[in-house]
């Protein structure tokens, strides 16, 4: 009996976690173009920060169909260049902005140099992204 309660809370808690991570409605926290990334980053598109991102990769991309219009129209992105080619990095935005010390630990870290303050940097996290062109089509990675 007592393995068939510690099974039920564990099992109360895992539902609890999953339908809490259902319900919490992601948020963009901040978008960077693609012109405003950083020289030591390879950065071929668009950026957008979020908060609170679903895990699960379907849930990830069911997220951004359901969402894309909003974000066209709200943010101009996804930015299609002349050959209808588009790029879109979705990244967690974790603990916010941090200072870049030069040290081994920011080695991880993503700047945006034109912002104003020392905080210019993000630890880098993707958790999305989105490719179209003409050759390959749209895909998830």
């Amino acid at each position: 009996m007592n393995k068939r309660l510690i099974a039920g809370v564990v099992a109360a808690a895992v539902g609890g976690y999953l339908l809490w991570q259902y319900l919490i409605p992601v948020e963009i926290v901040a978008i960077h173009r693609k012109n405003e990334c950083s020289k030591m980053y390879d950065c071929h598109g668009d950026l957008l920060l979020v908060k609170n991102f679903p895990y699960l990769k379907s849930r990830q991309i069911a997220w951004w169909e359901a969402n894309k219009a909003m974000i066209k129209e709200k943010y101009g992105i996804p930015h299609k260049d002349d050959d209808g080619y588009y790029s879109v990095t979705i990244m967690d935005f974790g603990k916010g902005y941090r200072i870049d010390h030069g040290t081994d630990q920011d080695s991880n870290l993503l700047c945006f140099y034109e912002m104003s303050g020392e905080a210019q940097c993000i630890e880098k996290h993707p958790r999305l992204w989105i490719r179209f062109s003409q050759n390959t089509g749209l895909f998830y990675r």
